[in-house]
């Protein structure tokens, strides 16, 4: 095992996962089963009942709704997954974003986790300004699991995570999450430094390609915090493109093995979820990766 004072453990005491039931939308729930039972976390469950304008079927009376919704939501409880883990239902009804940010402030919730798998209901919703919405202003970090997010099944554990960063302080605030996921897990962890050519920081002026790279790792490597105990030594990555080449940099390391991305958000900011990576880079990523992405707000 190789040794890099050691940082303090998360915490996933309350783990928060919203649903509305179609299959698709469960590409999440492995994940969040995975992460309650390692960390000994309670497992809320939330279906949010739209408002009218959001149903697409014949609009049925709203009790049947409530009924149906809560049937489907016992159902889903009593299922195989959830027999291990200790879990709590809700069904609230409000606008999506509204309700879960709500709810992870009422609940002490320490990780909302969300499926977007689908292209209607709430994998619709949360495809676009809704997730935005829940990236800025959650005061937990969030995990999204993707159309596209087919690794780590509920069976299987993170054995490889990627931590992308531009070395600023938003982004860094994520690093101790991927730190203690990478040690919980006995996972291989790789830090990316993906950022636009040249390089910003004040003390990156070198004309040498390989010495900005050199200098870019040895910042990556000054991250690991002294006495952190991770089961493999970390990989250290530099990458440099235009400021829109950052998403498809992340993507690409990422698709090599990686069952995680690990992400800083920067918070309240209209245009600009994790904008220390470029704008849209986060959304690019958690639309297109093959992996969870987790995003921590400072």
């Amino acid at each position: 095992m190789a040794t890099i004072t050691t940082p303090p453990r998360i915490k996933l005491r309350n783990i928060l996962f919203a649903t509305d039931f179609s299959s698709s939308e469960h590409i999440g729930l492995p994940h969040a089963i995975d992460l309650a039972r390692r960390y000994g976390g309670v497992l809320y469950t939330v279906h949010v009942l739209p408002h009218m304008p959001f149903v697409e079927a014949a609009q049925p009376d709203p009790e049947q709704i409530s009924a149906l919704a809560k049937q489907k939501m016992d159902d889903l409880a009593s299922s195989a997954p959830f027999k291990d883990v200790e879990h709590k239902e809700m069904i609230v009804q409000g606008e999506v974003a509204e309700v879960l940010l709500d709810l992870a402030l009422d609940h002490a919730i320490d990780l909302i986790v969300i499926g977007t798998g689908g292209r209607k209901g709430l994998g619709k919703l949360l495809l676009g300004s809704v997730a935005e919405e829940i990236f800025r202003n959650a005061q937990c970090p969030v995990l999204i699991a993707g159309p596209h997010a087919t690794r780590w099944g509920i069976e299987g554990s993170l054995q490889h995570i990627l931590f992308a960063t531009d070395l600023g302080p938003e982004s860094l605030h994520a690093l101790p999450y991927a730190l203690s996921l990478a040690e919980q897990n006995r996972a291989r962890l790789t830090l990316l430094y993906a950022s636009p050519f040249p390089l910003s920081l004040p003390e990156f002026r070198p004309q040498d390609p390989k010495e900005m790279l050199a200098r870019g790792r040895d910042r990556l490597h000054a991250l690991i915090p002294e006495g952190t105990q991770l089961w493999h030594e970390p990989e250290y990555l530099v990458q440099f493109g235009a400021p829109s080449e950052i998403a498809e940099i992340i993507l690409k390391i990422a698709a090599q093995s990686a069952d995680m991305i690990v992400l800083g958000a920067k918070p309240k900011r209209p245009t600009a979820v994790t904008k220390h990576l470029g704008s849209g880079v986060a959304y690019k990523v958690v639309c297109e990766a093959a992996c969870p992405v987790l995003s921590v707000s400072t």
